[in-house]
């Protein structure tokens, strides 16, 4: 996160920021990390004409506390997410969406699966926080990256005028390749 504001500071216009996060996805399976075998065509373009993070340490190997500790930027401990099943992030806890939205951006996440669900206390700051999970009548607990992006794009296709931050949060690599009627409603 500090990063981020970092490079806030130093912008002359504050930059739009695309977050991305593929939950379970290896590096070494992504071509804009050495694979060349990789079909990932859409990673490797945003790895060339944005920010690749080429080192990072995951604080926790779950989804719910390593998200936390990216969109705050502390630890476990700190934050108080320490498992999936743990409750939101710590009261009054400032995330990279709370401290966008008051430097005036436009916030959005699109979330892929019940971890990082708005129970998890990350949809605090975002303006659109774009979550079936938690009214799912069909009881889904996941969804397709494909349905994350088309709503993401939608949101990205309105006009505006600030700048913006938006999540996509994608789980696919949870779920074995498969032709399966319910992974793909």
């Amino acid at each position: 996160m500090l990063t981020v504001l970092a490079l806030l500071a130093a912008s002359s216009s504050p930059p739009n920021l695309l977050l991305v996060t593929v939950d379970t996805l290896r590096a070494d399976h992504v071509g804009a990390y050495g694979d060349a075998k990789a079909q990932t065509p859409a990673f490797d373009r945003l790895a060339r004409e944005g920010l690749l993070v080429e080192e990072a340490v995951a604080q926790v190997p779950e989804t719910r506390p390593s998200h936390a500790s990216m969109l705050t930027g502390r630890y476990p401990y700190e934050h108080g997410v320490r498992d999936n099943a743990a409750g939101p992030i710590a009261p009054g806890m400032p995330t990279l969406a709370t401290v966008l939205k008051a430097a005036g951006y436009d916030t959005a996440a699109f979330i892929g699966a019940y971890p990082v669900s708005r129970s998890s206390g990350l949809d605090r700051g975002f303006d659109v926080y774009d979550d079936p999970f938690e009214k799912a009548v069909d009881g889904r607990t996941e969804r397709r990256a494909q349905e994350v992006v088309d709503r993401a794009l939608a949101w990205l296709g309105r006009p505006r005028s600030r700048p913006f931050l938006l999540w996509a949060h994608l789980f696919d690599p949870h779920a074995p390749a498969s032709d399966d009627a319910r992974w793909w409603s």
